[in-house]
């Protein structure tokens, strides 16, 4: 059987949730705690693996971010569910969130930037290994995206590199759903 190869260095524009937030979800029994509460993320957008990526490719796209404007915007998890891995995901859509991935793509389009793909949902990661045990509720897991990182995943040691971080606008209406 052809072994999978992964990305080794991927980017990703990400959501890490608050300290406070990130310790709860950390707390889960079904979470990983051999993954520091750090590492926990939505990602909003996927880029390329930079190990292979055109020189100049992560100072182009970090000035493409610059002038994206988008306004805070609100998540909600409150299911646990093992799929290929165990997430946290949310049993209402989250509007907000996939309003902020259309915003980024129309950005991304009117630029002429097509080097992104957008995650078919929104969620959390909790344990890379799927753990068999299904879908269950939870007590609701929320916070307010304040600003979006430009994150450099490391493979194989489960370390993030921030290149960039960008405020968002504050939002009159910052409702899960």
């Amino acid at each position: 059987m052809p072994r999978r190869s992964f990305a080794r260095r991927p980017l990703y524009l990400m959501a890490k949730p608050p300290a406070d937030v990130a310790a709860r979800i950390q707390a889960l029994p079904r979470c990983d705690r051999g993954r520091g509460a750090d590492l926990l993320h939505v990602t909003l957008a996927a880029f390329v693996d930079l190990a292979a990526a055109p020189v100049g490719f992560l100072e182009m796209l970090m000035r493409g971010i610059d002038g994206f404007e988008a306004g805070a915007f609100a998540v909600q998890f409150d299911r646990i569910e093992c799929r290929d891995a165990t997430t946290l995901r949310s049993s209402l859509p989250l509007v907000a969130a996939w309003d902020f991935q259309r915003q980024l793509a129309e950005y991304f389009q009117r630029h002429g930037f097509t080097a992104f793909n957008l995650p078919t949902e929104t969620h959390v990661t909790i344990d890379y290994r799927g753990d068999g045990l299904g879908a269950e509720a939870i007590a609701p897991v929320e916070w307010t995206v304040t600003e979006i990182l430009l994150v450099e995943s490391v493979t194989g040691e489960g370390r993030h590199i921030v290149h960039g971080r960008w405020p968002l606008a504050e939002s009159r209406c910052c409702e899960a759903a």
